[in-house]
């Protein structure tokens, strides 16, 4: 069952055969036997066997870890922080997951924890001083097993999320460095980006 079987061979005398076993992938079967039907097989005499014989019951895991990775902000500034959740398909090994499993860009994760061993959640903070469009956190499944040992394929990237931890900063320029009566100078902000309000100095 669930798999594929080489044919069977003997070294002694068609007494035991061997054969090599390969289970199919993207299974997950823990009762699985193989049946041998005695009655297809005869002796030297032409003596035909009874009924059936089953092996040794055997569980199958070859189903790859998949996992999601979220963020729950998708635009960061100045004083925010974010949960990031890691879900998994199914249970890891303990330990087996940690945060060097994951490419944090441009901020600061705490290391990940798990009540289940399936969900795990962290609290991401960004650097201060920068503006970027475009993030993503990246897990490389290769390096988590789950708790047959099997590992994931491949990684796994969060939705994107925006960054903007860079303080506007200004410059103040007056035109006439003497002023005297009758005089309207002008005064020039400038402004390192684009800002919503400005109220009077």
């Amino acid at each position: 069952p669930n798999g594929t079987l080489t044919p069977v061979s003997s070294s002694d005398g068609d007494i035991t055969f061997t054969a090599t076993y390969t289970p199919n992938a993207g299974v997950e079967d823990p009762t699985n036997v193989i049946t041998l039907d005695n009655t297809g097989v005869t002796d030297a005499a032409g003596n035909a066997g009874v009924g059936t014989t089953n092996s040794g019951n055997f569980s199958i895991d070859t189903n790859a870890l998949t996992a999601t990775v979220t963020i729950s902000d998708a635009s960061l500034i100045i004083g925010e922080t974010a949960t990031v959740t890691i879900v998994f398909s199914e249970q890891v090994q303990s330990g087996s997951f940690t945060n060097g499993d994951l490419t944090i860009p441009n901020g600061t994760l705490t290391p990940v924890s798990s009540g289940d061993d399936i969900t795990f959640t962290a609290t991401y903070t960004p650097t201060a001083g920068v503006e970027d469009a475009t993030n993503v956190i990246t897990l490389d499944n290769t390096g988590v097993n789950d708790t047959s040992g099997n590992p994931g394929v491949g990684t796994t990237d969060s939705n994107n999320f925006s960054i903007d931890t860079l303080a506007p900063t200004a410059t103040v320029v007056i035109d006439d460095t003497t002023v005297t009566s009758g005089d309207t100078p002008t005064v020039t902000i400038t402004f390192s980006e684009a800002v919503r309000k400005v109220s009077n100095i």
